[in-house]
């Protein structure tokens, strides 16, 4: 009987563990990937500001990046995001998203790879007016992307956005 009752107690108290344990691991694997989302979309709100910065002084049909506009890291991992962000974050990065949806919409290119004029004109019109919304975006996913906050509390007018790369134009 003594025996029974020891080897009840041991298997209460193992599972008791393993159910700890797991629950720790599953933790840290959501919080890695809450942190990898939101770098990755961050990464992709950057590449899209830095066109859209230098689309001010080419025309759009002089960036062939932008004949690639489908939002792939956001379509992935959007659904990660949604999970992990604030409603006012989450906003801020829909509203960025919805931006560029409509750029997508405009950059219909000819077989040659010209824009018609009115189109040319309203995809400059756009990548102007997305600037705001993609910068708000980037930084909202500071935070759950992991760079410290106070980085941003003190920032200038326009952030610094170390993971921005060269856009040629």
């Amino acid at each position: 009987m003594t025996a029974a009752i020891f080897g009840l107690v041991g298997v209460i108290v193992g599972g008791v563990i393993n159910g700890a344990v797991t629950a720790v691991l599953q933790r840290r694997t959501e919080g890695s990937d809450r942190r990898s989302a939101a770098r990755l979309v961050r990464s992709e709100l950057v590449r899209f500001r830095s066109l859209a910065l230098v689309a001010a002084r080419h025309s759009p049909e002089h960036l062939p990046q932008l004949h690639q506009t489908t939002p792939v890291i956001w379509e992935s991992y959007r659904a990660v995001l949604a999970r992990a962000l604030t409603n006012e974050d989450w906003v801020l990065v829909a509203r960025a998203y919805a931006h560029l949806d409509a750029l997508a919409a405009v950059l219909v290119f000819e077989h040659d790879g010209a824009l018609v004029e009115w189109r040319s004109r309203e995809a400059q019109r756009l990548l102007a007016d997305m600037i705001e919304p993609v910068e708000q975006a980037a930084i909202a996913l500071a935070q759950p992307a992991g760079f410290p906050s106070d980085h941003f509390d003190d920032a200038p007018a326009l952030p610094e956005f170390p993971e921005q790369g060269a856009v040629a134009g």
